[in-house]
């Protein structure tokens, strides 16, 4: 009884300790549970999307890749400059195909069918030698109107609803986007282009590379246990639209009146030649910035960017080395308006009068004695006006109107060299405007500083010599004169949007700074009134129009009395102006190039389309005269060129003999190369900032006076010898 009494206790103190045990054990391994549960929480939470991939891509399918869809360039409007269109790949995978001989035949000549220009033994030497390879190109950049015959034969079904061909297996079609350019050649400059990997190359496609491109989605896709095939999405991000200020009607009006130019003086006097060797025009709303059109000859089709056959012969072409072809594309794509640098000639006056009567040291009444030249100290030839015989007395509004460079130097001695050159800083010479294009040339060694600048610096810099700008630095600083003094940074896009269409970010107009009061533009805008209507810009003025504007010739480097560059720049109407045009033809392709009418025609057969387009009205009784000569009409180019130079047109005085015998200044001033690179290829060659761009005139003062050659004929045989 005993021995049972005490067998009973052990049993009982065994089964006591063995529940105390296995309470520790459940206890334990619960915790390990909640542990390792609590470690599964975390890792899903911080690093599940990780390891999901690295799973997927173990499966029998390797990922694919959804490409994105590269935002579109559109004009002011919603016309379309660049997008990208969906275009497909067709895709064999032998080891999908050879995986059933039954699945062979029917797919190759599946294939032949749709697409009669792939090759039958070549296909089946895929089956034999390639069986185990996952992707073979068969076409590459096809339509999807090209793939629907494939698609709708692989998925053909009777009326069971069951396929017809179920044997057609291994063939997928990739997905991708080709960029592409409806308009063709139109705003070349100012759009840009693509190469390979949607990288911009140019124009808006590189400056704002990173907001049209978009992030690559992706697709997992894997054979589950079943042998079903189970796909995981993660969706592209497609790129964002550029909503530009350009509009596109005005734009091919521009483009229009360039060619139209070009045409008229091919091989006028140079054989072969097309026309100028630059042409520069733009359009800006100057009460935002805005640019409204910008174009440049010569110019490249978008489609085919490195077709030079529109300038070369084929036996040319072939001829010239690969590198020389390279620099030729460079210089071909860069964008005249804002990476040339050339002296701006007698606009610059406009600048110089502000400065005087900014600082309070001209008041608007003062009159000047032009005798015709102004001599130097230390100097023996003087520099002469246009005028031999001199203008006489003169107010600044007639200094103006006939572009007289000797009542502009004696204005330059009472602003001095300290006012000048700070007026120049305040209107933005010297400095980049930062528009929202690649490549802006760099100007601060193009211009002289208080220290380095002579009497006769600021003598030849008051009449827009021996210091260099670009076309929209210059275009920029005039819009500030006629809208009563704010100077705006330019930009070319308005507005971005996703591919939804929601704006996600508006380009505000952006103001810099002022650069003069009310009342000093409103003296300038009746100044450069008078300049259309009576003076040296009257071949500008379109009828109807109340405008403003000056005129500008200056020499090229090397002052040898042969090239020019010749200017325009205008604005309209006068009260309350809405739209400034600046024009530069860079050598026009005539014997006496420096005559301004070459531009001001090209400008006046703009605004009477692109004025009336804008809504903006006549404000003055309209007269039924021409100032000037069309480019196009019925004289031929070369009458009307004949015209000009036989004194039948007016015209701007031209160059006067002698030279001015001073030290060159080059020394003093660093050229007009750039040190920034405007852009590159895709081959990595950087594209030259400046090219075959007017050098400046740095070197040597102007002849005598051709710089401001700019007055109309008049009587006593002042028009060009």
């Amino acid at each position: 009884m005993a021995t049972r009494r005490k067998r009973r206790k052990l049993q009982l103190k065994f089964l006591k300790r063995m529940q105390k045990k296995l309470v520790v054990m459940f206890v334990v391994v619960s915790l390990m549970l909640i542990g390792l549960v609590a470690r599964l929480m975390y890792i899903e939470h911080t690093s599940g999307e990780k390891y999901v991939k690295i799973v997927l891509a173990q499966q029998g399918y390797d990922s694919q890749t959804i490409p994105y869809q590269r935002g579109d360039i559109v004009d002011a409007k919603g016309t379309i400059f660049a997008t990208s269109i969906a275009v497909y790949n067709v895709i064999l995978d032998c080891s999908v195909m050879t995986s059933d001989d039954k699945y062979i035949d029917p797919t190759i000549s599946a294939l032949c069918t749709c697409f009669p220009d792939l090759d039958r033994n070549e296909l089946y030497s895929y089956a034999r030698e390639q069986e185990e390879s996952k992707y073979i190109i068969l076409k590459k950049k096809i339509s999807y109107e090209e793939i629907q015959p494939f698609i709708s034969l692989q998925e053909e079904e009777n009326e069971d609803g069951e396929l017809i061909n179920p044997n057609i297996k291994g063939v997928w079609f990739e997905k991708e986007y080709q960029r592409e350019y409806p308009l063709g050649s139109l705003a070349s400059a100012v759009v840009g282009f693509t190469t390979t990997g949607n990288v911009g190359i140019n124009g808006l496609e590189n400056f704002y590379n990173d907001r049209l491109n978009g992030l690559d989605g992706r697709q997992y896709g894997y054979l589950n246990n079943d042998n079903d095939f189970e796909k995981t999405i993660k969706p592209a991000i497609n790129g964002n639209t550029l909503v530009t200020t350009i509009d596109a009607n005005i734009q091919t009006v521009v483009e229009k009146k360039i060619a139209e130019f070009n045409e008229a003086y091919r091989g006028a006097f140079r054989t072969g030649d097309d026309g100028a060797t630059h042409i520069g025009v733009l359009l800006m709303d100057p009460n935002n910035g805005d640019v409204l059109a910008m174009a440049n000859y010569p110019n490249y089709d978008l489609s085919n960017p490195r077709d030079l056959s529109a300038y070369y012969t084929s036996e040319q072409l072939d001829a010239m080395e690969d590198d020389v072809k390279l620099d030729l594309l460079n210089k071909l794509w860069q964008n005249f308006c804002t990476t040339y640098t050339f002296e701006p000639g007698s606009t610059a006056k406009t600048f110089t009068i502000a400065t005087g009567l900014e600082t309070g040291v001209m008041s608007g009444s003062e009159t000047y004695y032009c005798d015709g030249f102004e001599m130097m100290p230390g100097y023996s030839k003087p520099i002469r006006c246009v005028s031999r015989s001199g203008h006489g007395m003169e107010t600044i509004a007639e200094s103006l109107m006939n572009s007289c460079n000797d009542a502009l130097m004696q204005m330059s001695y009472v602003i001095g060299a300290e006012d000048f050159t700070r007026y120049q800083q305040i209107f933005g010479f010297g400095q980049k405007t930062n528009i929202d294009l690649p490549g802006e040339a760099r100007t601060d060694t193009l211009i002289y500083t208080l220290e380095n600048m002579t009497k006769i610096d600021l003598a030849t810099n008051s009449f827009g010599q021996n210091y260099n700008t670009t076309m929209i630095q210059l275009a920029t600083a005039f819009c500030s004169l006629v809208n009563d003094g704010t100077l705006y940074q330019p930009h070319v896009v308005k507005r971005i949007v996703d591919e939804k269409g929601n704006t996600i970010e508006n380009i505000t107009p952006t103001v810099l700074r002022q650069t003069v009061s009310k009342a000093t533009g409103d003296k300038l805008k009746s100044y450069m009134q008078d300049t259309v209507a009576l003076g040296t810009g009257n071949t500008a003025k379109v009828d109807g129009y109340s405008m403003g504007g000056k005129t500008g010739t200056a020499q090229k480097r090397g002052r040898d009395g042969v090239n020019y560059v010749v200017s325009f720049i205008g604005f309209a109407p006068v009260e309350e102006p809405k739209l400034v045009i600046y024009c530069v033809v860079d050598e026009p392709n005539a014997e006496e190039q420096y005559h301004s009418t070459f531009a001001q025609n090209i400008a006046r057969e703009i605004l009477e389309e692109v004025l009336p387009y804008l809504n903006i009205y006549r404000d003055e009784e309209a007269t039924g005269l021409h100032a000037g000569w069309d480019i196009k009409g019925e004289e031929s180019g070369q009458q009307a060129l004949t015209d000009i130079v036989n004194g039948d047109d007016t015209q701007e005085n031209g160059p006067i003999e002698g030279e001015l015998d001073v030290p060159d200044t080059g020394d003093r001033l660093e050229g007009n190369r750039h040190d920034d690179s405007a852009e590159a290829d895709e081959n990595g060659v950087s594209i030259p900032d400046d090219g075959n761009a007017p050098e400046p005139g740095g070197d040597t003062p102007p002849d005598d006076g051709e710089a401001g050659g700019d007055t109309p004929p008049q009587e006593g045989g002042n028009t060009p010898e």
